[in-house]
């Protein structure tokens, strides 16, 4: 499967010619769960859980984690970025080969991640471009002010100084709120936060967990079911489903999200992004 948009040096052209207004994001689907963020020209690009290469299936040829498409862009290509968000260990979001060539090529970029992975990056990443992750402690990259929230996958989980595992991420840039939830489980804090930051834009996965899959080691995520639902509760305005596209033995149709949605919320604005796809939103 090819990217159905653009991809390679056409995608990153396109990122650098897009020009963004006033109360306005614009915003790239790279797969599984990462996207590209750009705001004005002051405000920067960022990007979330760029996993941009094969390495899973590289490193291990028996794992049944095989991509279904290329990666739309060498993460060589990716000079301009002003910081990478990070929101977990998993190999598909923290991918080092990604980040090793990002360091490279773009070595003032800023890398953010929860606070206990650190020492996993700390040999690839000059230590001042490193920014640990910490619940409700804000930071800025460029024009992006970023606040980390914890990430129930699939349960709360912190290391001994209380630090979260996993995380998603509020965003604030240009007049536009938007969360990026990681990987999670729905939970009562997490509708409670949300609602509080009232986002634009959710970027949230919908694959779903089931015994089966959890039997093999799968950690499972909210459904499509309980995306539609949880953005109805936190009163989002548009919804932008992730991870459910990548691999196949983990994956879910994104036609059951698109039909809850018909019958339950009618009114409900949602975007399916293919790999590669720019997506303009205005406030």
């Amino acid at each position: 499967m090819a990217a159905i948009y653009k991809s390679g040096e056409e995608l990153i052209n396109e990122v650098s010619k897009t020009k963004v207004f006033e109360e306005s994001v614009s915003f790239w689907n790279l797969g599984q769960a990462g996207i590209l963020l750009k705001g004005t020209h002051q405000d920067g690009l960022i990007c979330i859980d760029p996993y941009l290469t094969k390495s899973i299936e590289e490193n291990n040829p028996e794992t049944e984690f095989k991509r279904a498409f290329q990666p739309v862009v060498d993460p060589g290509m990716l000079r301009e970025l002003d910081g990478v968000l990070v929101t977990h260990e998993h190999d598909d979001h923290l991918d080092l080969p990604s980040i090793k060539e990002i360091t490279r090529v773009s070595p003032d970029t800023k890398f953010a991640l929860p606070a206990p992975l650190v020492p996993v990056v700390e040999e690839h990443i000059e230590k001042h471009n490193i920014q640990p992750a910490k619940d409700g402690e804000s930071f800025n990259f460029n024009g992006f002010k970023i606040t980390p929230i914890p990430a129930a996958h699939t349960e709360y989980e912190t290391d001994s100084l209380g630090n979260h595992q996993s995380l998603g991420y509020f965003l604030e840039v240009n007049g536009i709120r938007l969360f990026h939830s990681g990987d999670t489980l729905v939970t009562p804090d997490l509708i409670d936060r949300v609602k509080e930051f009232k986002p634009d834009v959710a970027f949230l996965p919908i694959n779903g967990g089931d015994f089966f899959r959890s039997s093999r080691g799968i950690i499972g995520n909210m459904s499509f079911r309980e995306a539609v639902d949880f953005c109805a509760a936190v009163g989002v305005d548009l919804i932008i489903p992730i991870h459910y596209d990548m691999f196949p033995n983990n994956r879910e149709n994104p036609a059951y999200f698109v039909d809850y949605l018909f019958h339950h919320y009618p009114t409900q604005k949602f975007h399916m992004m293919v790999p590669g796809e720019r997506f303009i939103y205005h406030k």
